[in-house]
């Protein structure tokens, strides 16, 4: 289903209004509020309310990735939110437009490093994206005519010496964190006191007159299809389209979390409305 720039936001809301109660009807007891938006268990997951986030615990012995939540959403334009687990994982990130996957990446982190890629349905099996690398908001690095679901970026840990993260990546125990701050030589290792969290986000065609996932790196090096490697704490995602006028989704109106983790906390979140 394929919204159009004839689509009103009246029309928007009309169907939101109907799909909400329905698709939390199925697991109404599963669901809790969080920023003014409800956050409903997918799979086998118990979701749980902390005030300050929503906590997301895998029921499976091995968690499958199927689990998480999905978030539902007024009309929006962009969604941003941090998330906080711990151990090698898988993350996926769906975006829907009434209730239609347009939109999936995905965040495969393993000790070593971590792979960044997305998937788009704009201009159908055809679709490519860009990956643009940036630091402290300048842009390192950009590629293009990125097959739809291929790896776009790879976040690496790079031997610097004189230079410290600031966090410790995600997929790291501290020991093994130590282990590989004494292998790069960075000045010290106070940064793995500290275990980084994904900041993740999302951006309509709206907004930004294409879709787009937005991350920051955790890793101090981000190595890029062509095998450039860049110094990146941020990296975007986006589609390519022949202009905003054919393209088909404006909006979107719901968000879809899952993960391999044993347990997730979704913290920070935002959200930018849809436009009229």
């Amino acid at each position: 289903m394929r919204s159009s720039r004839r689509v009103g936001t009246a029309l928007w809301a009309a169907v939101f209004s109907l799909a909400l109660p329905l698709s939390q009807a199925h697991a109404a007891e599963n669901c809790v509020e969080f920023q003014g938006l409800q956050h409903c268990g997918l799979g086998a997951v118990k979701v749980s309310d902390l005030r300050k986030g929503v906590r997301i615990d895998s029921q499976e012995k091995e968690p499958s990735g199927k689990g998480g939540v999905a978030i539902h959403t007024p009309p929006a334009a962009a969604w941003t939110a941090e998330t906080q687990s711990e151990g090698a994982q898988r993350n996926f990130f769906t975006a829907y437009a009434e209730d239609v996957p347009v939109s999936t990446s995905t965040v495969d982190s393993s000790r070593e490093s971590t792979s960044y890629s997305a998937t788009f349905t704009g201009s159908g099996d055809a679709t490519t994206y860009s990956v643009l690398a940036y630091y402290n908001g300048r842009l390192q690095a950009a590629v293009g005519g990125i097959q739809s679901g291929d790896t776009g970026a790879v976040g690496i840990m790079l031997p610097t010496p004189g230079w410290t993260p600031n966090c410790r990546p995600r997929t790291q125990t501290y020991a093994q964190c130590e282990s590989a701050c004494y292998a790069n030589g960075y000045s010290n290792c106070n940064y793995c006191n500290t275990l980084c969290s994904l900041t993740v986000g999302f951006a309509s065609a709206q907004l930004s007159s294409a879709c787009l996932w937005q991350y920051n790196v955790a890793e101090p090096g981000v190595r890029l299809p062509n095998g450039q490697i860049v110094r990146a704490d941020q990296i975007v995602l986006q589609e390519e389209t022949s202009g905003p006028s054919n393209y088909p989704y404006l909006n979107f109106n719901r968000i879809d979390v899952q993960t391999t983790a044993r347990s997730t906390v979704i913290t920070g979140e935002s959200l930018i409305p849809a436009g009229k």
